[in-house]
């Protein structure tokens, strides 16, 4: 296969034969696995941290900013899970399961074009 280039057309382009065929290269498919797998975790990481750093910012939000208000909050929040019975605590923590699963969801719909990114394979030619 050969063509002329349109702005040099005393070149002639040759396309590169393939030496493997269709073959998939083993050593490309695994660095491309691992790099997608290390992206991934670190999406998935970099998430929940944001999902985290939600509730924290609901209790900066309820102290007022300070830091005295924040850990009233966290105390009283603390004193009552400690002092309330097993049924009360399982309640309270499937409650803030699901608060949690949604603010992830969100944050995740939030960051969902770099997720995109990720998964996009697609590089620039290689060097070397």
């Amino acid at each position: 296969m050969s063509a002329t280039h349109h702005l040099a057309p005393e070149i002639e382009w040759i396309a590169a034969p393939r030496t493997r065929g269709w073959r998939p290269d083993l050593g490309q498919a695994v660095a491309d696995t691992s790099y997608v797998a290390l992206r991934l975790s670190g999406w998935l990481l970099g998430t929940g941290l944001a999902s985290l750093g939600v509730f924290a910012l609901f209790f900066l939000m309820l102290g007022n900013f300070t830091p005295l208000g924040f850990f009233s909050h966290i105390g009283n929040l603390g004193t009552r899970f400690v002092a309330a019975d097993e049924a009360r605590r399982a309640a309270f923590m499937g409650q803030v399961h699901v608060v949690q699963a949604v603010i992830f969801g969100l944050t995740a719909l939030a960051r969902g074009r770099l997720l995109l990114t990720i998964l996009d394979l697609t590089k620039g030619r290689r060097h070397g």
